[in-house]
């Protein structure tokens, strides 16, 4: 009794000194006893971010892009491809110093474009208090009976004093929480990622390193396709429509329209750009059906348009009978395979690996290939030199663009890894011209054309560079694990990478 008169006394001291007219007892009160906590509620599970807003995320990743910029192009991302009755978002970050952590976004919200725009606010600077920020989880979590993951977006340590591991137990054990959390190290050290590495084992989920913000995009797309909470058309970075056609046509059915719309929602909303992907069943001459799959991509192409979406940012391409998704034996089986499927392009890429899968399962003698039948990975080889005294590893896409990496006695020769690559491919001259001299000094010099020998899946080049001299290249269709070790500078041998 007697302390707490005499904090009593010492509120009412400050407050009669304070300026204030009269006596506000509620206000007064406010110092005597601790505040009741908001209690959040939630009617289905809850994705928690938790963002680092430090001022190291102002830094530029292993591409080139500001962290925070790569940061909240994911957030607009994968909010627009959430599903709300599969899921409530929640954001937390911290911008501002040791005592900044706030909750940004509640866990009840289900307005995906309210997280866009709060978080483009979020102006990086200050240090990291990671542990208060899972502290701030912990305490708004604490009374809601759903499940609940939490992705932690960070490019550092605790700066603050704080005990992030212990924090990440105790909520996991104080709150009983069906909870795990997920730790993205963002372009991190060594020492940085195994504290990281605690931090997700501590809250029972897992740990991810992403080096730019190519890998960034496919860590939050692996976690979110794990947990099912993406709208029904999304299937990793593809918009699966789910439209199809009936068999010889290419009429775009008005049933499909809304789907259409919802794509041409998020072309618009994130400035990405889609390559529309046809397909047929294996009724009819393939050449016909080639043709056919252009048009029906083609007519989805054209209602995208309608919608408003640029012209520039979508394209159609026709694959014809290469690449089904069920049995061509049967009659729901070949309905399924006349359909139009987008593939978002981001930061001028996209995942072909399903195509290349398809193309080295379909091996063609160049003589009677066309552009989508070298569409995929390659490693390139010179006859003359052995693999570590020269390689590069392509990328080619159906829009004769692509990637590419070259190597010099293991020594990357481009700027940050891959550069931008055009191509194209004569079917009446079987002629490929490649154009990857974008990091050379001397313009043209990395220009090669060369008449085709082989097939498409492991052929020979012989031609002229672009400086005039005459040359071989050797080009093997690879598969996506190893184009992924070859970009980490290794050699993929009997199926293991090595470096």
């Amino acid at each position: 009794m007697f302390q707490k008169g005499i904090l009593s006394l010492m509120a009412l001291f400050l407050m009669l000194f304070s300026g204030c007219a009269e006596l506000n007892y509620d206000k007064l009160a406010s110092y005597l006893e601790e505040k009741p906590q908001k209690v959040y509620k939630s009617d289905k599970d809850v994705l928690m971010f938790i963002l680092d807003g430090s001022g190291s995320m102002m830094e530029r990743d292993g591409s080139g892009k500001v962290k925070i910029v790569a940061a909240k192009d994911m957030l607009k991302d994968i909010s627009s491809q959430l599903d709300s009755n599969k899921t409530n978002v929640g954001l937390i970050s911290f911008n501002d110093g040791c005592h900044s952590t706030e909750l940004l976004i509640e866990p009840s919200n289900n307005d995906f474009d309210h997280v866009v725009t709060v978080s483009s606010a979020i102006s990086p600077s200050g240090k990291t208090p990671l542990a208060a920020s899972i502290r701030k989880a912990g305490d708004v979590l604490k009374s809601i009976d759903k499940k609940v993951n939490i992705i932690i977006i960070s490019d550092g340590v605790e700066t603050c004093g704080g005990n992030p591991v212990a924090e990440a137990k105790r909520l996991k054990s104080k709150y009983g929480i069906d909870a795990h959390i997920y730790v993205i190290g963002y372009s991190v050290d060594g020492s940085t990622k195994r504290a990281l590495e605690r931090l997700a084992q501590a809250g029972g989920g897992s740990y991810y390193s992403a080096d730019d913000s190519v890998a960034l995009d496919k860590i939050i797309t692996t976690i979110t396709d794990e947990l099912d909470i993406k709208a029904d058309n999304w299937e990793g970075n593809t918009f699966k429509f789910k439209i199809n056609f009936d068999s010889g046509s290419a009429k775009l059915k008005k049933e499909y329209y809304p789907q259409v719309k919802q794509l041409a929602t998020y072309l618009k909303k994130t400035g990405y750009a889609a390559e529309l992907q046809g397909h047929t069943d294996s009724s009819g001459p393939k050449k016909a059906n080639q043709r056919l799959s252009q048009k029906r991509a083609q007519s989805v192409v054209d209602k995208l348009v309608e919608y408003g979406v640029d012209k520039d940012k979508v394209y159609a391409v026709g694959f014809g009978e290469l690449a089904p998704i069920a049995t061509n034996k049967t009659k729901e089986g070949r309905f399924e395979n006349r359909r139009v499927e987008a593939h978002i392009i981001k930061n001028g890429k996209m995942d072909i690996s399903y195509i290349n899968q398809a193309n080295a399962k379909n091996v063609v003698n160049v003589k009677y290939a066309d552009n989508n039948s070298f569409i995929g990975y390659y490693k390139v080889l010179d006859p003359y030199r052995s693999y570590d005294e020269y390689h590069v590893w392509m990328e080619l896409y159906a829009n004769e663009r692509g990637y590419f990496s070259e190597y010099d006695n293991n020594r990357k020769l481009t700027k940050r890894g891959e550069e931008s690559l055009a191509w194209d491919y004569s079917r009446t001259k079987h002629i490929i011209s490649l154009d990857y001299s974008d990091h050379n000094k001397k313009p043209g010099w990395a220009e090669f054309t060369g008449r085709v020998s082989g097939n498409t899946n492991d052929f020979r080049l012989t031609g002229h560079w672009g400086n005039g001299k005459s040359g071989t290249v050797v080009m093997i269709r690879i598969t996506q694990e190893e184009l992924e070790c070859m970009k980490k500078n290794g050699k993929f041998v009997n199926g293991t990478c090595s470096r």
